[in-house]
């Protein structure tokens, strides 16, 4: 189904103080617009629309492009890793534009095509920044970051909008075994930084600060229960968190909305009527804390709660087996859903 809508980021900058190279163009005088838009076309195909004009040294200008990707932060280099075998790309940068006077440009990328480089055929169900870069005299510049949701359902339930698809899944679930919908399994509290996908490496190191180094999933040596060395309880809470995983405005559920969830109609009580539920819950275990690998059938959804009054508090279901609910260590991996705030 296309669906056809344009995020109404619209950049337009006037620019007068020093160019500092890797920072944003808004503090430099490169550009008098440097406009970049975001046209969603459907789940697996966006326009990023440029229009950028340079002002004094125009000449020393020799390209124009978008960067984008499924992490805050990304550069023209930005290589951690994807879910499928291959070389590992984290971000895309999808254009080369000469740059020699005014431009207005339009690129559409489609998620299965070699400027996506996800190996995917539709975008994921996450949030995705993008920004312009330039490049002159060898030193890249960048503007300021954007986020869009190409691909977000969501489901009203239980007095919330929920999204109707883990975090990371390609699609919401038309099985509870559907492999597409079983999106990506995050340590609890950290960002997303590519140690979410379910072949990312594995590292029982422990990090002292909320910023752990991105892409690796920690676990193991000896079943370790933290990835800090001093938890801080609040890294996911509420849609200020520091590591929030979710997009703007939205969040992870408290422990408290996830058991007004189970007990209002339809209520959740085993893995069956968590698949029927209209928000469609699969059956994609979690990522075991002992081994980094994907457990059996013997749990077969695990999901995470943000609330720091609740730390680390997840649900599951046995196989065959009710609903259960209790803290977790946040060396697990398990699911994200995220709820409107």
């Amino acid at each position: 189904m296309k669906f056809l809508s344009t995020i109404l980021f619209l950049f337009f900058f006037e620019f007068a103080t020093a160019q500092v190279p890797g920072t944003a163009i808004i503090n430099n005088a490169l550009f008098a617009k440097f406009n970049l838009s975001v046209t969603i076309n459907d789940s697996s195909s966006v326009t990023f629309n440029i229009n950028a004009v340079g002002v004094g040294g125009v000449g020393q200008i020799t390209e124009v492009g978008v960067v984008y990707g499924i992490a805050k932060g990304l550069t023209t280099s930005s290589t951690l890793c994807r879910p499928s075998a291959g070389s590992p790309t984290f971000g895309s940068r999808i254009a080369t534009i000469s740059y020699s006077g005014p431009t207005s440009t339009s690129l559409t990328v489609l998620s299965n095509s070699t400027v996506n480089s996800q190996g995917t055929t539709s975008f994921y169900v996450a949030p995705y920044f993008a920004k312009l870069y330039a490049i002159k005299n060898g030193q890249t510049f960048y503007g300021p970051e954007i986020e869009f949701l190409p691909n977000w359902p969501t489901q009203s339930q239980a007095g919330k909008t929920w999204v109707k698809a883990n975090l990371g899944a390609l699609r919401v679930a038309t099985s509870s075994t559907d492999q597409d919908s079983y999106g990506w399994y995050y340590n609890w509290g950290k960002p997303t930084d590519g140690h979410q996908f379910r072949n990312s490496p594995v590292s029982d190191t422990r990090f002292s600060s909320d910023t752990p180094t991105p892409g690796i999933f920690t676990c193991c040596g000896g079943n370790i229960t933290e990835w800090q060395t001093t938890r801080n309880n609040s890294l996911w809470s509420g849609v200020n968190g520091a590591n929030n995983p979710c997009p703007s405005g939205w969040r992870l559920p408290t422990k408290s909305e996830w058991e007004t969830l189970f007990t209002t109609s339809p209520t959740i009580t085993n893995s069956s009527n968590a698949f029927s539920n209209n928000l469609k819950f699969p059956e994609q275990m979690g990522r075991d804390r002992g081994y980094g690998t994907i457990m059996s059938s013997n749990t077969n959804n695990i999901y995470w709660s943000g609330d720091a009054s609740n730390p680390t508090w997840a649900w599951f279901h046995y196989s065959g087996g009710g609903r259960v609910g209790g803290a977790f260590h946040p060396t697990y991996g398990a699911a994200v859903r995220c709820i409107q705030n």
